[in-house]
């Protein structure tokens, strides 16, 4: 009997918020696939994530690999670990391929943030690896997979690569993210969180290019010229050397109507967007942007950027800005906050512009990837068809 194709996926980002959900919920939906069961699946954790993935049928296998990511180890102990294992093909779902023998290659690169924008990384070394590993990646794979035809148009025009060997598998909407989420959800997570309630609702973080110091601004603008009842609540981790963030805070004097809540689990994030008058995203970059669609799920009217991925995801949808602009935002907050058909209007634009992701499409697109690269058709027609 014929041994079915083994494909390794790595899975070591698990616990990261943007690549760690796509790993999750793609493997997810690959397993609920009867085309999954052509081949086997082995699936490179860190020991302290084992339990994540613990429903996953009986033709995946779960194995620790605890070599960190963008490390010397990755592309030593790991690469020698993958030669051992003796793949058909690797899955690599971030933009660093360890070393490969003789099995084939499939990579997921988001976006190039770390290339269009240097200044956001800790150090010049840290740029140029990098540069180096994104190239190094589009030269080994034998297919590419990036999550929006904006990613896909930075590798071609940054880095060359033919556009026929791109792939642009949209990343898709969780089933926990739905307009009817309940007034009782909706309180128990206003009650764990302490929200008042009526509140805009940032999440993100504060890396530089999530832009929160100019929600802070137009958020305090909003305030001055509409005595808006609302509190802002950050969502998502904060840096541990608060004090530039407190000092903005402090000078916009908004002290009284600044809510963090720290990082929130997945399974609150619904009832969280849904009690939010408003989702407010104006980032300077994104290769896709899924908590716009996460909110568009939810009901919630998003304000978002008219650049990168976001502009294709939500163009038509949402309230574009110019997220450089304070103005162009504070205006947006204005609009949403106190114009009740636009917000209405962008309630149901958004939410039937969610039904168009979706993570089975994904895993099915992904196994239609996987197949192409087992065949050794580096150059297929998948580049070529649209993957709406």
């Amino acid at each position: 009997m014929r041994t079915l194709p083994l494909i390794g996926v790595d899975a070591r980002k698990l616990r990261d918020f943007g690549i760690g959900t796509y790993i999750r919920h793609l493997l997810e939906a690959i397993g609920r696939r009867e085309e999954s069961r052509r081949y086997r699946f082995r699936i490179y954790v860190r020991k302290a994530d084992r339990e994540v993935l613990t429903a996953m049928p009986d033709h995946f296998e779960i194995v620790t690999e605890d070599s960190p990511g963008y490390s010397l180890s990755e592309l030593t102990r790991f690469a020698w670990r993958l030669w051992r294992d003796r793949l058909d093909l690797f899955h690599a779902t971030h933009y660093v391929l360890p070393p490969l023998w003789k099995s084939r290659a499939v990579v997921t690169i988001h976006d190039i943030i770390h290339v269009l924008y240097p200044q956001f990384l800790p150090s010049r070394g840290a740029h140029v690896y990098a540069r180096l590993m994104i190239r190094r990646s589009l030269d080994r794979a034998d297919r590419i997979i990036t999550v929006s035809y904006n990613s896909k148009r930075d590798l071609t025009d940054y880095f060359h690569v033919p556009s026929r060997r791109i792939e642009v598998i949209y990343n898709g909407v969780s089933p926990l993210f739905r307009h009817d989420i309940s007034a009782e959800q909706r309180e128990q997570v206003a009650r764990k969180y302490r929200l008042p309630a009526q509140y805009l609702l940032f999440l993100g973080g504060e890396k530089p290019h999530k832009n929160v110091q100019n929600v802070l601004r137009a958020f305090a603008q909003a305030r001055r010229k509409r005595d808006l009842p609302h509190a802002l609540v950050l969502a998502g981790p904060m840096p541990k050397n608060r004090a530039r963030l407190d000092a903005l805070i402090s000078a916009l004097d908004i002290q009284a109507s600044v809510v963090e809540t720290g990082v929130v689990e997945e399974q609150d994030l619904p009832g969280l967007y849904a009690g939010a008058d408003a989702f407010l995203y104006p980032t300077l970059y994104e290769g896709f942007g899924l908590p716009v669609v996460e909110a568009m799920a939810c009901g919630t009217p998003v304000l978002t950027s008219a650049t990168s991925a976001l502009q294709e995801i939500a163009g038509g949808y949402a309230y574009l800005v110019d997220p450089m602009d304070v103005d162009a935002i504070t205006g947006g907050i204005v609009v949403l906050t106190t114009d009740s058909k636009v917000r209405e209007d962008f309630r149901e634009l958004g939410r039937k512009r969610a039904l168009d992701f979706n993570w089975d499409k994904a895993a099915e697109k992904t196994l239609e990837v996987y197949a192409a690269a087992l065949r050794g058709t580096r150059d297929s027609e998948l580049g070529t068809r649209k993957s709406e």
